[in-house]
Formats: structure tokens, sequence, C-alpha cells
């Protein structure tokens, strides 16, 4: 046991932080403007919360958004965070090659590039309720009956909360009356809830492969009649009722 703890602390000497261009997008914290950025990084928010894997469709949809968004106020951000870290010595190595990629042609410097999807990152969060976990739904559908998965699988339709857009007053006066919200789930609202699914489903293919299933079988089916059987609509209602009934607890 002395013996490994031995090797375990010369290891430990002799590891060298080697930071990714990851690394230096979260050091750097720039922050997203949820207000003002949304429309240039929806799309890649979502395939940030489902963290689609790097290959052809996430640099597009990087690049999409790089073309909005990015500005020289952003690159003056970015580079002013790569200098700030280059006086630190465990980052100086790292931010020196960083900075000379981004001297070269900051929009298609690797460090630009992961800022972006940092900030993309950052969005996706705005939707998220308090411990609420895509990847916890994958593993609870790959621990559970085939039967049970749908009902697991509708729970992210929570994520859809602000594509429904119904107005707050229109919660407020549903909570007052107490009777039964029917009238809120119009059929362009719920299928707005069953797109936002549907691309759920599709970024996350290959990281989450047993929810997109489940996603896309429910983004696909005809959307019900009756808002009472809608279950994803349902999930919905449920949470914009208790964030407006229960501010304290959201």
């Amino acid at each position: 046991m002395e013996c490994m703890h031995a090797d375990v602390d010369q290891l430990d000497d002799e590891f060298v932080f080697e930071p990714t261009a990851w690394d230096f997008a979260v050091a750097i914290g720039i922050r997203v403007e949820p207000e003002n950025d949304r429309l240039a990084l929806d799309e890649l928010a979502d395939a940030m919360l489902v963290w689609m894997e790097d290959g052809p469709q996430l640099e597009r949809l990087t690049s999409e958004a790089m073309s909005v968004l990015w500005t020289r106020e952003l690159a003056e951000m970015v580079r002013e965070g790569l200098v700030s870290l280059h006086r630190q010595d465990e980052w100086r190595s790292g931010a020196e090659a960083a900075l000379a990629e981004f001297d070269r042609d900051p929009q298609r410097a690797e460090v630009a590039r992961e800022v972006v999807r940092h900030l993309a990152l950052d969005l996706s969060n705005e939707d998220m309720p308090f411990l609420f976990c895509v990847h916890c739904l994958e593993e609870h559908l790959g621990n559970s009956a085939p039967k049970e998965r749908r009902a697991i699988a509708v729970q992210a339709a929570v994520l859809a909360r602000r594509d429904a857009a119904v107005p707050r007053n229109h919660l407020e006066a549903q909570i007052a009356r107490l009777g039964r919200a029917d009238e809120l789930g119009t059929r362009e609202r719920r299928g707005a809830v069953r797109r936002r699914l549907g691309r759920l489903a599709t970024f996350g293919r290959t990281s989450v492969p047993r929810l997109a299933a489940e996603l896309q079988d429910i983004a696909d089916e005809p959307l019900p009649t009756d808002p009472a059987e809608d279950d994803a609509w349902q999930v919905v209602l449920a949470h914009l009722l208790a964030e407006v009934a229960m501010p304290e607890r959201n």
C-alpha cells in the first residue's frame, strides 16, 4: 500500500496541465445575454444541452452561430481573457499558442469556437429546472422496462416551456380560476413543444440515444385532440403553473 501511494504521489508531481481550447473558454468566463444572444445560439444551445459529439453537424451549428454572434467586442473579450490567463504560470504555455492562433484569424481560432459553444451551453441552462439532468433521463431509460420509458422520456418536455410561449397573465388567470386549463393548450403551443422535442432528439441521437428515440416517437405522433390527453403538454403546463404559483421553488 505504501508503495502504491508513493507511485500516485510521483504521478501527481509529474502531471503537467495542458489546457484545451474548451478549458480556455470556461476559464475566460464570458457569460451569455439571453435576451440578445438567443436568436444566434438557439439551435447550438440544444446541441450543447445534449452534449452532441464533435462532427460535421456540430461544426455547422457552431459556424452558423458565429456568423451572427461574432463581433469586434466579443473578439476583444476573448483576447483579453487569453492575455489575462497568459500571466498565470500554469496557463502561460498554452495561452501563448492560443493567442498566436487567435491573432492569425480570430473567428477561425479553436478557442473562439469553443467560447461560442460555451455561451450556447450557458444559454441551454436557462431552460433547465433546478436539478434537471438530460443524461440522468438517458441512464434511467437504460434501466427501465419498455412500457415505462415514455413516462420517463416525456419529462424532457419541461425544456420546452419557453417554446409554448404562454403569457404569464394567462397562467395567473388560470391559477385564480382554479379550474381546468385546457384552453391554454392550443394546438400551436402544443405543436411548438413537440417540435422542440424533435430537435432535441435529432441532436441527441448519438449522445443520448435512448432518450432521443423516445422523444422522436413523441414528436412524430399525431397531436392529441384533447390537451388533457397530451402528456408532453401536461408536463409543460404543470411546470409553468408551478413557476407562477410557487416562484420561490423555481
